[in-house]
């Protein structure tokens, strides 16, 4: 069995678009969306109606959490003080206003893990961490590290977004992966959108990071075109690779 993890589009349609066109090339069984559809981006509704349309499985990353949640409460903060809205709130209105109410309905209801059974154990998919999808593991954690972020679990394999950083750990018997990410990758490498695909052959899980090249300067051009309310330092991460400070 061979299962894709996709995470962190960000709405980068132009990332997304190329990591379907290499997923048809590789061929899997299942795919599954390791969460955050669509905020920092500028395409948020055709990234999270194609995720709907191609019928993977879901988990809810904590971008999708806030549009879903938090949006209603940033909206009437927004309306009951005269304070300047903050980065957040305002990309977070700005993506439910072109998401729509019945889209982020959907986004509200997806669920926080998703977990795939197999001879080789339990693949455990999730956004951040298992319990928390604001805590997560990145390339420059060892695997002492990444085995206390996990916690204890029975799954023989975990594997997450969330920090945009790609990479493979044995942390003590669980396979670890984080995926990087699509839209928004901070491995340094400008222009390659990046997912992960698992394979249980042999009665074992092992893991294949992949990573797509795409137009990344169309993609920030199209940030800067309409008008997506981010700050410069969370822009040129599509022109650096490099997360924002």
């Amino acid at each position: 069995m061979r299962i894709a993890v996709v995470t962190d589009i960000h709405g980068n349609r132009h990332a997304m678009f190329a990591v379907l066109a290499d997923l048809r090339r590789v061929g899997v069984d299942e795919v599954v969306f390791g969460g955050d559809a669509a905020l920092f981006g500028s395409r948020p509704r055709e990234c999270w109606e194609r995720v709907l349309d191609l019928g993977w499985r879901l988990v809810q990353g904590n971008t999708d959490r806030y549009i879903a949640t938090l949006g209603p409460r940033f909206a009437a903060i927004g309306k009951s003080t005269n304070t300047p809205p903050g980065h957040m709130p305002t990309n977070v209105a700005w993506a439910a206003a072109r998401l729509g109410p019945a889209l982020v309905r959907e986004m509200g209801a997806m669920p926080r893990q998703v977990r795939i059974e197999s001879p080789a154990g339990t693949l455990l998919v999730v956004h951040g961490s298992p319990g928390d999808d604001e805590t997560g593991w990145s390339r420059h954690d060892d695997e002492e590290t990444v085995a206390q972020v996990i916690g204890p679990t029975e799954a023989a394999a975990v594997v997450s977004g969330h920090t945009h950083t790609a990479m493979i750990r044995h942390a003590g018997r669980v396979l670890a992966v984080n995926c990087g990410a699509v839209g928004r990758s901070h491995d340094g490498q400008p222009g390659l959108a990046t997912y992960a695909v698992l394979d249980d052959a042999g009665g074992r899980w092992s893991a294949e990071l992949r990573r797509v090249a795409y137009d990344y300067r169309g993609a920030y051009a199209d940030l800067m075109a309409l008008g997506v309310p981010l700050t410069d330092a969370f822009a040129s991460t599509l022109l650096t690779g490099i997360a924002p400070a």
